[in-house]
């Protein structure tokens, strides 16, 4: 049994390896970047566990002998799971690992567009403490909070706003009116959202839908007083359009966790991150010592349980199998 990590960003991942190793089995480790690479080091892989990798259709149509692919997160746009699952290969990911680290991250960059922490800190330095350089502040409580998307994350940040005194209202085409209700929240159309909310938070998947899906045109129907923050994926917001949006005064800010482009340096994402009215953390939203700890973890674990014959709880590519996930440990 051969299992092959694509590539990491952990300090190591000693944890896999003595998982592998106990199993009987070899751990390969790479830091593939192109799918040429990928390819390469997962020729004859059993199981291959990947972050931020390009596993294309071509990198699958490499692999001889692989039965699933595990990617180190929530969001599996990396993978061609379509491609995947034409080759039978079960494509997993760890859906549960990070959900009060990323919705305590977006309730940070709230909360900073809200008392407009980068230009009062900038303030501090100076020797006047000019508060009528300050941009104009409004108070939290009473305000809007829009959620694109409401899965687990969504639904923890609906509750931790709520207890700050904000109303929540929801777009997400997969959320139950019951549901809804029972986190006090109202489902709202895309316009509606756009329109209401004082803070938009994205929570959503990247996919051809989703792609770009706040632009310009999203933008010009907003509040010039809001702000977006996306802990999501990069791909969900048109940076050329943001970047045109803030400079024209159409909305307020924003606060990012996630670019387009986070492995190589772009003038956009230059831009992006030397704006005076964004706020860009390095993709850290998912990060903590216990999360990172159980995303390594039930990561190896899933791959292992698929090559001993069991459906891993984080399948993705659910057509492959009929019965019931494993439980997960």
């Amino acid at each position: 049994m051969k299992i092959v990590i694509t590539d990491y960003r952990f300090p190591d991942v000693e944890q896999e390896r003595r998982a592998v190793t106990e199993a009987g089995g070899t751990l390969v480790t790479g830091q593939a970047t192109t799918e040429d690479q990928v390819a390469d080091l997962c020729r004859d892989a059993d199981g291959v566990l990947t972050a931020r990798a390009p596993i294309s259709a071509r990198a699958i149509a490499a692999m001889q002998r692989c039965r699933i692919i595990v990617r180190y997160g929530i969001g599996v746009d990396t993978v061609d799971v379509p491609a995947a699952t034409a080759r039978g290969i079960m494509v997993a990911n760890v859906p549960d690992y990070c959900l009060d680290e990323v919705s305590d991250h977006a309730l940070t960059l709230l909360l900073m567009l809200s008392r407009q922490m980068i230009p009062t800190i900038a303030l501090a330095k100076e020797n006047t403490w000019a508060v009528g350089k300050m941009p104009p502040l409004q108070r939290l409580r009473g305000q809007t909070c829009g959620l694109f998307g409401c899965g687990r994350i969504g639904s923890l940040l609906a509750g931790k706003v709520k207890a700050l005194g904000m109303s929540v209202i929801v777009h997400d085409p997969y959320l139950s009116e019951e549901r809804a209700r029972e986190m006090d929240a109202e489902l709202v159309s895309l316009d509606a959202l756009l329109a209401r909310a004082d803070f938009i938070s994205l929570h959503a998947p990247l996919n051809d839908a989703t792609h770009h899906l706040f632009g310009a045109a999203a933008f010009a129907k907003m509040k010039k007083t809001a702000s977006i923050v996306n802990t999501a994926r990069g791909g969900l917001i048109d940076e050329a359009a943001l970047i045109a949006a803030l400079d024209a005064g159409q909305i307020f800010g924003a606060g990012i966790d996630v670019v387009e482009s986070e492995t190589a340096v772009t003038p956009l994402r230059t831009a992006l991150v030397n704006h005076p009215k964004i706020i860009v953390t390095a993709h850290t939203a998912w990060l903590s010592q216990q999360a990172r700890a159980l995303l390594q973890l039930r990561a190896i674990q899933q791959a292992l349980s698929c090559l001993k014959g069991e459906t891993p709880y984080g399948l993705v590519n659910r057509e492959l199998v009929k019965e019931k996930p494993h439980p997960k440990v």
